[in-house]
């Protein structure tokens, strides 16, 4: 089992949580069953590597171009977007989406208004790496739930955010707008 972390490594993405998750998963194990993979640059570079050290599971790669980043979407079995405030427009997390890809999102901000758990995400409390492990055991251990969730993101971002649905969003917005305007309800 591929479980990917990408983003910048930083407080706001919260790698942390999932380097200590992926310890505790594999503090039981002889042969670790899952790869933990961290993809990204930042100021919590350093203090991952150090809690992964030891671990041959937990890779953390440190900065790599997009088309890296893509191979490592395209071959992870989940993916984990964990910001403390707010994930639901991660560049990161729409590419996971695109990909079909079971996601562990934290339920914060605007996640859960657009995003269901258990249909699109499975959706944890942020800062919790014991939670994170549960659900990363919980999907490991359900390929039909990983292959539904992976199949009902993919359906949000075209429902959601294909260029058309964007574009007539934006032409709606113009025309109520102009319409405003003429009325003189704007100034």
């Amino acid at each position: 089992m591929n479980i990917l972390f990408a983003g910048r490594l930083i407080g706001f993405k919260d790698p942390v949580t999932f380097v200590k998750a992926a310890r505790l998963l594999s503090q039981t194990l002889i042969e670790p069953a899952h790869q933990f993979v961290i993809a990204g640059d930042g100021e919590l570079l350093e203090e991952c590597r150090k809690l992964a050290f030891g671990y041959k599971n937990i890779s953390v790669l440190g900065w790599v171009k997009p088309e890296k980043v893509d191979d490592l979407m395209i071959h992870a079995d989940i993916f984990c977007q964990l910001s403390p405030y707010e994930n639901l427009w991660a560049s990161t997390l729409i590419s996971a989406m695109k990909h079909k890809k079971a996601i562990i999102c934290t339920n914060v901000g605007y996640t859960n208004t657009y995003l269901t758990h258990k249909y699109h995400a499975f959706l944890i409390p942020p800062n919790n790496h014991v939670a994170l492990a549960e659900a990363i055991k919980n999907l490991a251990n359900d390929n039909e739930l990983r292959r539904m969730l992976g199949e009902n993101a993919y359906s949000f971002v075209q429902e959601n955010l294909s260029i058309e649905r964007i574009t007539d969003e934006i032409r709606q917005l113009l025309i109520h707008t102009v319409e405003q305007w003429k009325r003189g309800q704007l100034t």
